[in-house]
């Protein structure tokens, strides 16, 4: 029997090549009639920088969203003058605490940072993976780092999150950073949504990076009238464009003021890594990430990776910290089809701390592991 395991990265917890590890390791151990082979996937969110192979990896001191100074990793290739940013690295959830965690004041200016230092170094190509970030200001930091200039009608630079956005009454971009328009950015998008609207990025995503329910109408206006100007002063309208929402509107901001194309997430990482060919030489493929819920359709890389798997008829385990059946229960009938079983790592209840500590998520997922792989053994026996 041949496995696939190709696990989104479960976010907090463990990386995407932390869980193959971890599977791979007891499958190997305890079946010997079962050859297991790890791809580590993601479609723009946690964990991007571990798809590619080629770069040299750098570190870089900027600010994270909470605007707090941090050391963070991207990926460089010189001769071909490309470098590779993950957003969840530099300015993602994953990196703040329940406290810091506030989209009127989080901030990506610090993604600005790390930009204009590739620009200056002679970088021509960079690729960005949108998702996981800790923001929802249309990325008006990173863009003051590179020029843009918003104020306010007293003239006040606006450049920190949600509090600073909704009092913009003015953009100039004619002193933005000369070199980019030579600069071509590939966005690779986890998400297909607009940017506002009850599918855009403040009602479906802004809840998780700590804003609560009752304020999403009255921040998706103050994104719709930020938008407004950036419409009069760019000549471009991407606001319902697919992926516009995607990181807190950052999919936005590269749509409209840089040389930027958006790609869908799970299609990039197919195409990178060859996954087709991989997936028909497996007979079973384990998918999964930390929650299976609707928005695991909504374009992400398990649920791509469990398409392309039953295209060939395969078997697909999915596993997760949490499952939400509530939720997955008024899916479509051909959304259901498309994982055989999954299951929740969990073995008891346990706080989330407690659950998202690396050594209880181990011990977890080998437990998990081991009793799919007896079922699997029974029924072949």
């Amino acid at each position: 029997m041949k496995v696939l395991i190709a696990v989104n990265e479960f976010k907090g917890s463990l990386s995407s090549i932390e869980i193959g590890e971890v599977i791979s390791s007891k499958i190997n151990y305890k079946y010997n009639n079962v050859t297991s082979h790890v791809q580590p996937i993601a479609d723009g969110g946690d964990g991007f920088l571990a798809l590619f192979k080629g770069f040299d990896k750098m570190k870089f001191k900027t600010i994270n969203a909470a605007r707090q100074e941090c050391e963070v990793n991207y990926l460089l290739d010189t001769k071909r003058k490309e470098a590779v940013i993950e957003i969840a690295e530099v300015i993602g959830l994953k990196h703040l605490n329940d406290t810091q965690k506030d989209p009127f004041i989080t901030s990506t200016v610090g993604l600005g940072k790390l930009i204009s230092f590739l620009i200056e170094i002679g970088i021509e190509h960079i690729i960005i993976g949108l998702g996981g970030s800790a923001t929802n200001d249309c990325g008006i930091g990173m863009l003051s780092e590179l020029g843009v200039k918003f104020t306010d009608r007293s003239g006040k630079p606006c450049k920190h999150g949600i509090n600073e956005l909704k009092n913009i009454y003015n953009i100039d971009h004619r002193f933005m950073n000369g070199r980019l328009k030579d600069i071509r950015f590939s966005i690779i998008s986890d998400v297909s949504n607009p940017l506002i609207g009850k599918n855009g990025s403040t009602y479906i995503f802004a809840k998780q990076k700590g804003l609560d329910e009752n304020k999403f109408a009255e921040v998706d206006k103050y994104i719709e009238k930020f938008s407004d100007k950036v419409q009069l002063v760019t000549g471009k309208n991407n606001v319902f464009s697919e992926g516009s929402g995607a990181a807190g509107g950052l999919g936005f901001a590269f749509m409209s003021f840089f040389n930027a194309t958006i790609y869908p997430g799970s299609k990039f990482m197919i195409d990178y890594l060859n996954l087709e060919s991989k997936i028909q030489e497996a007979d079973i493929i384990i998918t999964g990430e930390g929650k299976l819920d609707v928005q695991s359709y909504m374009g992400k890389a398990p649920i791509e990776v469990a398409k392309l798997a039953k295209k060939f008829n395969k078997k697909v385990i999915f596993l997760a910290g949490n499952i939400l059946d509530e939720e997955l229960s008024e899916l479509n009938e051909d959304d259901k089809k498309l994982i055989d079983a999954s299951f929740s790592i969990q073995r008891r209840f346990m706080s989330l701390n407690t659950a998202m500590d690396k050594k209880v998520s181990k011990q977890n997922l080998e437990n998990t592991i081991v009793q799919i792989f007896n079922i699997l053994e029974f029924n072949n026996g």
